[in-house]
Protein backbone atom coordinates (compact mmCIF):
# COMPACT_ATOMS: atom_id res chain seq x y z
CA UNK A 1 0.00 0.00 0.00
CA UNK A 2 1.35 3.34 -1.07
CA UNK A 3 1.89 6.03 1.43
CA UNK A 4 0.40 9.35 0.90
CA UNK A 5 2.28 12.43 1.09
CA UNK A 6 1.09 15.58 4.21
CA UNK A 7 -0.20 17.38 0.45
CA UNK A 8 -2.42 14.54 -0.81
CA UNK A 9 -3.05 14.24 2.79
CA UNK A 10 -4.28 17.93 3.16
CA UNK A 11 -5.78 17.83 -0.36
CA UNK A 12 -8.14 14.61 0.20
CA UNK A 13 -9.40 16.37 3.57
CA UNK A 14 -9.36 20.44 2.85
CA UNK A 15 -13.01 20.54 3.14
CA UNK A 16 -12.64 19.06 6.64
CA UNK A 17 -9.97 21.36 7.85
CA UNK A 18 -11.95 24.11 6.14
CA UNK A 19 -14.53 23.13 8.50
CA UNK A 20 -12.45 23.63 11.09
CA UNK A 21 -11.35 26.79 10.72
CA UNK A 22 -14.78 28.37 10.24
CA UNK A 23 -15.51 26.41 13.29
CA UNK A 24 -12.16 27.59 15.20
CA UNK A 25 -13.13 31.09 14.19
CA UNK A 26 -16.22 30.99 15.07
CA UNK A 27 -15.91 29.82 18.71
CA UNK A 28 -12.89 32.64 18.54
CA UNK A 29 -15.49 35.29 17.87
CA UNK A 30 -17.91 33.75 21.02
CA UNK A 31 -15.54 33.15 23.25
CA UNK A 32 -13.63 37.06 22.60
CA UNK A 33 -16.81 38.23 22.91
CA UNK A 34 -16.61 39.82 19.63
CA UNK A 35 -18.95 42.19 17.81
CA UNK A 36 -22.41 40.96 16.20
CA UNK A 37 -20.63 41.34 12.47
CA UNK A 38 -17.56 39.09 13.61
CA UNK A 39 -20.30 36.26 15.61
CA UNK A 40 -22.61 36.27 12.98
CA UNK A 41 -20.58 36.03 9.56
CA UNK A 42 -18.18 33.20 10.98
CA UNK A 43 -21.75 31.64 12.40
CA UNK A 44 -22.82 31.54 9.02
CA UNK A 45 -19.72 30.78 7.07
CA UNK A 46 -19.40 28.18 9.55
CA UNK A 47 -23.31 26.72 9.52
CA UNK A 48 -22.99 26.33 6.09
CA UNK A 49 -20.90 23.03 6.18
CA UNK A 50 -23.00 21.25 8.65
CA UNK A 51 -26.59 22.78 6.54
CA UNK A 52 -24.61 21.08 2.80
CA UNK A 53 -24.01 17.83 4.79
CA UNK A 54 -27.97 17.41 6.16
CA UNK A 55 -29.17 18.60 2.99
CA UNK A 56 -27.18 15.22 1.47
CA UNK A 57 -28.33 13.20 3.90
CA UNK A 58 -31.86 14.26 3.88
CA UNK A 59 -31.90 13.94 -0.02
CA UNK A 60 -29.79 10.89 -0.11
CA UNK A 61 -27.30 12.24 -2.74
CA UNK A 62 -28.06 15.50 -4.49
CA UNK A 63 -30.86 17.09 -6.41
CA UNK A 64 -30.01 18.36 -9.80
CA UNK A 65 -31.85 20.30 -12.43
CA UNK A 66 -29.95 21.26 -15.74
CA UNK A 67 -26.99 19.54 -14.04
CA UNK A 68 -26.82 22.55 -10.96
CA UNK A 69 -26.98 21.39 -7.73
CA UNK A 70 -30.49 22.87 -6.30
CA UNK A 71 -29.73 22.49 -2.58
CA UNK A 72 -26.13 23.95 -3.06
CA UNK A 73 -28.13 26.65 -4.83
CA UNK A 74 -30.44 27.62 -2.21
CA UNK A 75 -27.81 27.28 0.69
CA UNK A 76 -25.62 29.81 -1.39
CA UNK A 77 -28.43 32.35 -2.10
CA UNK A 78 -30.01 32.67 1.56
CA UNK A 79 -26.06 33.10 2.54
CA UNK A 80 -25.71 35.04 -0.09
CA UNK A 81 -28.96 37.73 1.17
CA UNK A 82 -27.52 37.67 4.75
CA UNK A 83 -23.73 38.36 3.76
CA UNK A 84 -25.39 41.23 1.92
CA UNK A 85 -27.16 42.27 4.34
CA UNK A 86 -24.59 42.00 6.92
CA UNK A 87 -22.08 43.95 3.92
CA UNK A 88 -24.69 47.00 3.91
CA UNK A 89 -25.20 47.61 7.14
CA UNK A 90 -22.17 46.84 9.23
CA UNK A 91 -18.88 49.25 10.14
CA UNK A 92 -16.50 47.14 8.32
CA UNK A 93 -15.28 46.54 5.01
CA UNK A 94 -14.42 43.08 5.12
CA UNK A 95 -18.24 42.43 4.98
CA UNK A 96 -18.03 43.34 1.43
CA UNK A 97 -15.03 41.15 0.29
CA UNK A 98 -16.94 37.93 1.87
CA UNK A 99 -20.38 39.15 -0.16
CA UNK A 100 -18.69 39.59 -3.49
CA UNK A 101 -17.21 36.09 -2.76
CA UNK A 102 -20.38 34.86 -2.56
CA UNK A 103 -21.27 36.66 -5.66
CA UNK A 104 -18.57 34.50 -7.70
CA UNK A 105 -20.26 31.05 -5.85
CA UNK A 106 -23.96 31.81 -7.20
CA UNK A 107 -22.59 32.59 -10.62
CA UNK A 108 -21.34 29.38 -11.14
CA UNK A 109 -24.41 28.26 -10.04
CA UNK A 110 -26.12 30.47 -13.05
CA UNK A 111 -23.45 29.17 -15.30
CA UNK A 112 -24.05 25.70 -14.45
CA UNK A 113 -27.61 26.62 -15.33
CA UNK A 114 -27.40 28.70 -18.32
CA UNK A 115 -24.82 26.43 -20.64
CA UNK A 116 -25.20 23.50 -21.84
CA UNK A 117 -21.57 22.36 -21.81
CA UNK A 118 -19.52 24.08 -19.33
CA UNK A 119 -15.90 22.88 -18.05
CA UNK A 120 -15.99 21.04 -14.30
CA UNK A 121 -12.62 22.52 -13.35
CA UNK A 122 -14.21 25.52 -14.07
CA UNK A 123 -17.35 25.07 -12.15
CA UNK A 124 -15.73 23.65 -9.06
CA UNK A 125 -13.35 27.14 -9.19
CA UNK A 126 -16.17 29.07 -9.52
CA UNK A 127 -18.17 26.61 -6.68
CA UNK A 128 -15.41 26.10 -4.21
CA UNK A 129 -12.79 29.27 -4.28
CA UNK A 130 -15.14 31.93 -2.99
CA UNK A 131 -15.42 29.82 0.59
CA UNK A 132 -11.52 30.17 1.10
CA UNK A 133 -11.65 34.21 0.23
CA UNK A 134 -13.79 34.26 2.83
CA UNK A 135 -11.86 32.25 5.17
CA UNK A 136 -9.13 34.78 4.65
CA UNK A 137 -11.51 37.71 4.67
CA UNK A 138 -12.90 36.67 7.77
CA UNK A 139 -9.66 36.29 9.30
CA UNK A 140 -7.97 39.44 8.41
CA UNK A 141 -11.34 41.15 9.49
CA UNK A 142 -11.58 39.91 12.88
CA UNK A 143 -7.59 40.55 13.20
CA UNK A 144 -8.01 43.87 11.72
CA UNK A 145 -11.41 44.43 13.88
CA UNK A 146 -8.93 43.36 17.22
CA UNK A 147 -6.62 46.14 16.20
CA UNK A 148 -8.87 48.79 15.38
CA UNK A 149 -10.58 48.74 18.86
CA UNK A 150 -7.44 48.20 20.67
CA UNK A 151 -6.11 51.38 19.36
CA UNK A 152 -9.04 53.16 18.65
CA UNK A 153 -11.19 51.75 21.55
CA UNK A 154 -15.17 51.26 21.16
CA UNK A 155 -16.67 52.26 18.19
CA UNK A 156 -20.20 51.19 16.63
CA UNK A 157 -20.87 47.86 14.92
CA UNK A 158 -23.56 49.10 12.66
CA UNK A 159 -23.31 52.02 10.84
CA UNK A 160 -25.53 55.03 11.75
CA UNK A 161 -28.23 56.25 9.40
CA UNK A 162 -29.44 59.83 9.90
CA UNK A 163 -33.12 60.23 9.75
CA UNK A 164 -34.45 61.77 7.18
CA UNK A 165 -35.03 65.92 7.02
CA UNK A 166 -38.55 67.38 7.41
CA UNK A 167 -36.94 70.35 5.33
CA UNK A 168 -37.70 71.19 2.19
CA UNK A 169 -34.79 71.85 -0.30
CA UNK A 170 -33.73 75.42 -1.66
CA UNK A 171 -35.34 75.97 -4.80
CA UNK A 172 -32.97 76.09 -7.75
CA UNK A 173 -33.48 79.02 -10.30
CA UNK A 174 -32.63 78.14 -13.66
CA UNK A 175 -32.58 81.12 -15.31
CA UNK A 176 -35.35 83.49 -16.68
Amino acid sequence: MPEHSWMEMVWFYKDKIQLACFALLFLFCLVRRLPAPECILAGLLFAMGPVDRLYHLAVGGAVLWHRANLGHLCIDALAMGCFFVIALKANRVYPLWIAGAQIIAMSGHFYRLALTEINTFAYDVMAITPSYIQLVALLLGVVFHMSRRKRLGSYPSWRIYSPPTQEMPAKISLGA
